[in-house]
């Protein structure tokens, strides 16, 4: 499996819980700094992208084949990337819109393309998706509650410096998650 981002506020979970389903995780990341964090979650190998070439990384690490199972967090020029890092019939889930782009490759490699939005439930008052997802989220509490699940916050900030959490978060320059708070000042 390869989880994109993996020192981000989702990639650091997902390591986590695919470790829990014992998977071989493969994680890109910018530095030593975050590659130490995802190797001490539980990441088997890891890739700057900003230093290597990431589909040969890919590739290298699964003796040709790809990763079965791409999870992109990032958006459109990694999940264009991601197409060549996918072994045949794997699967991409992204949590983000699909770039417009030719996907011929995508088909010929017949890969599963899924999107991943939490919200849809609520969106869409779908009360049997709203009760899974909720299952799945109090299944997350109880595993943290016993320490076997552990989200990081990199940084706590106000509720009036969303923004700039958005843009920490764009920028990339975030591990773990960010935290809003209603009340209280924090560092910017």
């Amino acid at each position: 499996m390869l989880i994109h981002a993996g020192a981000g506020g989702v990639g650091h979970v997902a390591i986590q819980l695919a470790k829990r389903k014992q998977a071989r995780v493969l994680t890109t990341v910018s530095g030593k700094e975050k590659a130490d964090f995802a190797k001490f979650l539980g990441a088997d190998e890891v890739i700057f992208y900003s230093q290597e070439d990431v589909v040969d990384s890919v590739l290298n690490l699964t003796g040709g084949k790809g990763a079965d199972l791409v999870f992109d967090t990032v958006g459109s020029a990694v999940f264009k990337e991601s197409i060549g890092a996918t072994a045949h019939f794997g699967r991409i889930i992204t949590l983000l819109g699909l770039p417009e782009m030719d996907y011929s490759e995508a088909r010929l490699r017949n890969l599963l393309i899924g999107f991943e939005l939490m919200l849809t439930p609520m969106l869409r008052d779908l009360p049997e998706a709203r009760n899974k997802h909720i299952q799945i989220l109090q299944q997350c509490a109880s595993w943290i509650d016993e320490g076997l699940l552990k989200p990081h916050i990199g940084r706590e900030l106000t509720l009036s410096q969303a923004a700039l959490a958005h843009d920490l978060i764009e920028d990339g320059h975030v591990t773990g998650k960010i935290v809003l708070s209603l009340t209280g000042s924090y560092d910017t």
